[in-house]
């Protein structure tokens, strides 16, 4: 109780500085009651997804309670400082990019002005953990709307990005550190000859999921990985087989059997080999229906882990206790373009129509009703432009890696002359998938040319994710 305890300083109007290190913890850790108080009490938390984000990828509000604790403790801060006062947080990086960080980055926006970023995540020797920090620093300050009216222009951002030897510093104009006007979207961090190329292929480009292909899918959610992927033993064609599973090994219906694949399997334009079986216990290839009743090999297979099944959060009421989830990415009538959720590039793949391959929830999926289509989608993702592209807004992880969600994927802008781009881009993405891969420079051409730009308009992008 500030207040009380600092009658002086509440006389004043706050603060004039808060520093701190704030605990970086996912909500799923905190006790549901303490949730439940910290969604009344602090905004960050009641509006944390970004909405546009949201409804672009179909994502659902779940992203909300992904939030991180660190975005509170930014909006107290912010409340406790005097108009004037000055912010200094060590904060996840992901806050400011991530599609749970809405919240606080419309809170940031909405309330303070920011003065400075500096990004620690590449310079690992600095910190015992890993973790991926950045410092903001922010004067609380109007709305930008009002201060849009005055006659002084905003400061620009200091930004620098430290790495274990270097550092690299720049500025950005204030209204340019956000992907676009909405307050809640991510943060562009990244010097102005790189955000303007940026900002040409955005340009030059419509949303994946504005387009005719649609929004990516997550690939099929078992809930339990134990229970549904298995290993066939052998090569036999017999009805029923033998298969293994964490040294439990028992007998399966083949026809419940299908090809399985993890997004670290996924490789440009391959996919590791596996003797690794998904138990498909529905009624169609994608369906949603799960089968009536299971067939006695199946059934004896699940059987121990029936409980732990009842019990999954993905299961509704009623519900068959052997269902899979999020089905609709192993439907296999159309060709399908596969891609690994987490890398330090996109890697995509192509499964044919017809090709049972089950893509589990660490993949995600775009059905193409043509082949050409999945070809030149695949040739877009494996390319190095898009690589260049995603690593000013897809979330970072440890090691210079990234996560390609569906949100974020769904903002990757495709050629606007799509008809192009399959004359460009269909004929190398099929001599890939039969071993004659083309190289980075091949592929990366054929997709300027795509896009109707220069290399010239793209040169600093990709200079920068070269870096």
């Amino acid at each position: 109780s500030f207040e009380t305890h600092f009658p002086d300083v509440a006389s004043r109007g706050g603060f004039d500085l808060v520093l701190g290190n704030p605990p970086w913890v996912r909500l799923h850790r905190i006790p549901p009651l303490a949730r439940a108080a910290l969604r009344q009490r602090y905004a960050v938390f009641r509006h944390a997804a970004w909405e546009n984000g949201v409804s672009g990828a179909r994502s659902g509000h779940g992203f909300a309670a992904q939030v991180d604790l660190s975005a509170f403790f930014v909006e107290r801060s912010l409340c406790l400082l005097r108009e004037g006062g000055t912010l200094g947080l060590l904060l996840p990086a992901k806050l400011w990019r991530s599609l749970a960080g809405g919240g606080v980055r419309r809170f940031v926006r909405e309330h303070a002005q920011v003065l400075a970023l500096d990004d620690w995540s590449e310079s690992p020797a600095a910190f015992d953990a890993a973790v991926y920090p950045m410092v903001l620093v922010a004067e609380r300050g109007a709305p930008r709307r009002e201060q849009a009216s005055r006659a002084t222009p905003a400061r620009p951002v200091a930004a620098a990005l430290h790495r274990s030897s270097t550092s690299l510093r720049w500025t950005i104009p204030a209204e340019r550190l956000a992907l676009d006007t909405d307050p809640a979207s991510p943060w562009i961090v990244a010097p102005s000859p790189v955000r303007d190329a940026f900002d040409r292929l955005r340009a030059a480009g419509i949303p994946l999921a504005s387009t005719h292909l649609g929004r990516p899918l997550l690939g099929v959610k078992c809930g339990c990985n134990d229970a549904f992927a298995v290993r066939v033993n052998g090569s036999d064609r017999a009805e029923v087989a033998s298969v293994a599973r964490e040294g439990r090994s028992g007998a399966i219906e083949r026809s419940l059997l299908r090809p399985l694949l993890r997004g670290e399997a996924v490789r440009r334009w391959s996919a590791e080999p596996t003797t690794e079986r998904l138990l498909w216990t529905h009624t169609g290839s994608g369906s949603p229906v799960p089968l009536d009743r299971l067939p006695p090999g199946a059934a004896h297979w699940l059987a121990p882990w029936r409980r732990r099944l009842q019990a999954r959060t993905d299961g509704a009421r009623g519900q068959r206790w052997w269902s899979l989830f999020r089905t609709a990415a192993a439907a296999s009538e159309h060709p399908r373009v596969v891609w690994a959720d987490f890398g330090r590039a996109p890697r995509a793949l192509i499964l044919p129509a017809g090709d049972p391959t089950v893509p589990i929830n660490s993949c995600y999926v775009v059905p193409c009703l043509t082949s050409e289509d999945a070809f030149a989608l695949a040739a877009v993702l494996n390319s190095p432009l898009s690589a260049a592209w995603l690593s000013l807004i897809a979330e970072p992880a440890r090691g210079g890696y990234r996560r390609y969600l569906a949100w974020t994927m769904a903002l990757l802008p495709l050629p606007r002359d799509w008809e192009l781009a399959r004359h460009l881009l269909s004929p190398l993405a099929r001599q890939a998938t039969e071993g004659a891969v083309p190289s980075d420079g091949e592929l990366l051409a054929a997709t300027i040319k795509a896009y109707r730009l220069r290399p010239v308009d793209v040169s600093a992008l990709l200079g920068w994710c070269a870096r």
